[in-house]
């Protein structure tokens, strides 16, 4: 038996040895087969190692979701570079924090983008046009491993972002398991395994066709998009900026996609108002061949999830994870389910749920605990000790990823979801999880999106504040919504401040804006 490499790079060269004319990633009529990515990447890495980029280097990326950027990645992988991500919404001021503490040698950039690239980048460095169809000489395959450093950079949604560093080699191996194991194979059987999964057909019952809604900038899309190719699996892609509902129904339509990711209700919301209006309209659905939803990152609240699934018999995976490694909670829900078991989770395999004392939470104690799950060894924040500190720790010789996640657990094993630390509200000396909030404010049936957080109040040191967007041609005023939260909460809980808003702001993840919300309640 021959095992899997353990970097992309030589894992991805093995796809196109092996499915040289295999679809690999489409977007809209823009398609690249495996050979056509593999050579496109190798044409890169060609230009790029001429002109002084090589091991050990970090290459940032600005740009949008396209074949070219995913052409880029492995472009710098084929390098032993290291992928740098940077939010394409960044101005120059931003985007040259990123690049001045990652030190990045080349920045690859969408076009309209070379401006900010350029005023942010260090100097000396490379600024370049993403490309799907680059020119020059491949760069000759060599041999390589997994044991160099992952870089991921966080949202910045409290802060500067911070550059999380990882294994590549984990990396690699999560996402050659997890698309093997959805097709019935082991990647502990190496070679033969890949084989097996290249022999399926996409389109066929037992294929996969994988949609990455969010940004590849972000781990969500990011590690949606690699599991799929490390599978063989093809990727599609939005078309161009498009997010809409629309787009998203016709992408899975035009490419029979088996598989969605997307970000909570931000992007179901958009999903369902497409859907809701095939259905008014009568025409087929467009979204027939879809199987699997796929939710990491932000709340999607039971509702939502059973309108989805009046659509499409599907199964919808809900899934915490954070940028710092580790899964902590997962929830698998059907048409079978009972609709007081939609919006549950439960412990992932190896995670667990930590009290103060580092012990694990006893089921049906009420204890609040915090959600930790194994990771790599060399986990953290780089040139941050003091920060690593607070949301790594080292527990009975495991390694494992803290980052202040709040939990209770049930007496029957189902995770009552709290928010982060830095989401819960004191407000007059009681503490007020966000999350709880949001989640009643959900269940009001004129509430589309919401927003809790913590207003500064001079007499109740915060108070809880919410943004609301209602449905369209749906009413509800600021004392219905209140009411409605006190006849289900305590009543300190309640929202003393709340606005309603024609939308909700997010980011490109697809989380909500917190700064944006605290300035709206605060303005």
């Amino acid at each position: 038996m021959t095992p899997l490499p353990d970097d992309f790079a030589t894992h991805f060269e093995l796809v196109a040895d092996l499915a040289p004319h295999r679809l690999a990633v489409v977007q809209g009529d823009r398609a690249l087969t495996w050979s056509g990515f593999d050579d496109a990447a190798s044409r890169l890495a060609g230009w790029l190692a001429e002109h002084g980029i090589g091991d050990g280097d970090r290459v940032a990326m600005l740009a949008r979701n396209s074949p070219g950027y995913l052409v880029a990645l492995l472009a710098i992988w084929k390098l032993r570079a290291t992928m740098v991500n940077v939010n394409y919404r960044y101005r120059a001021d931003e985007a040259r924090y990123v690049l001045a503490d990652a030190d990045a040698r080349a920045v690859v950039a969408d076009e309209d983008l070379l401006d900010v690239a350029g005023a942010a980048a260090p100097p000396g460095a490379l600024v370049l046009t993403v490309s799907d169809e680059p020119d020059g000489p491949p760069l000759p395959r060599t041999q390589r491993g997994g044991d160099r450093e992952w870089l991921l950079y966080t949202g910045g949604t409290t802060g500067n972002p911070k550059a999380v560093v990882g294994s590549h080699r984990e990396r690699c191996r999560t996402a050659q398991t997890g698309t093997l194991r959805s097709l019935g194979l082991d990647r502990a059987d190496g070679v033969d395994a890949l084989r097996a999964a290249l022999a399926v057909d996409p389109r066929g019952p037992e294929g996969i066709v994988w949609l990455p809604a969010p940004p590849l900038m972000h781990g969500t899309g990011l590690y949606s998009a690699l599991g799929s190719l490390a599978g063989g699996a093809p990727v599609a892609l939005l078309p161009g900026r498009g997010t809409s509902g629309d787009d998203l129904a016709d992408t899975v339509a035009a490419h029979g996609v088996t598989d969605l990711t997307i970000v909570g209700d931000a992007f179901a919301l958009r999903l369902l108002d497409a859907l809701d209006a095939d259905a008014a309209a009568g025409r087929p659905s467009r979204i027939a061949s879809l199987r699997r939803i796929r939710s990491i990152g932000a709340v999607w609240s039971p509702a939502v999830k059973r309108r989805l699934l009046a659509h499409a018999d599907l199964a919808l995976h809900d899934s915490i994870a954070a940028s710092e490694g580790g899964l902590y909670a997962v929830s698998v829900v059907t048409r079978d389910t009972p609709d007081d078991r939609l919006g549950g989770f439960e412990l992932a395999a190896s995670a667990r749920l930590l009290d103060d004392d580092d012990r694990d939470v006893v089921p049906g104690s009420g204890v609040v605990g915090l959600l930790a799950a194994p990771v790599v060894e060399n986990a953290g924040y780089a040139g941050d000790p003091e920060k690593t500190a607070g949301a790594f720790r080292d527990l009975d010789g495991v390694r494992l990823s803290i980052p202040g996640d709040m939990a209770r657990l049930g007496a029957d094993g189902r995770l009552e979801l709290l928010g982060r630390g830095s989401s819960v509200i004191n407000t007059g000396g009681e503490k007020v999880y966000a999350d709880e909030v949001e989640i009643v404010l959900r269940e009001h049936p004129a509430v589309r999106d919401v927003v809790v957080v913590g207003v500064p109040d001079p007499v109740f040191g915060s108070v809880v504040g919410a943004v609301v967007a209602l449905e369209q041609g749906r009413n509800a005023d600021p004392d219905t919504l209140r009411d409605f939260v006190s006849a289900r909460l305590a009543s300190y809980k309640k929202p003393r401040r709340l606005l309603l808003a024609p939308e909700v702001e997010r980011l490109a993840s697809g989380k909500a804006d917190l700064r944006w919300a605290r300035d709206q309640l605060t303005s």
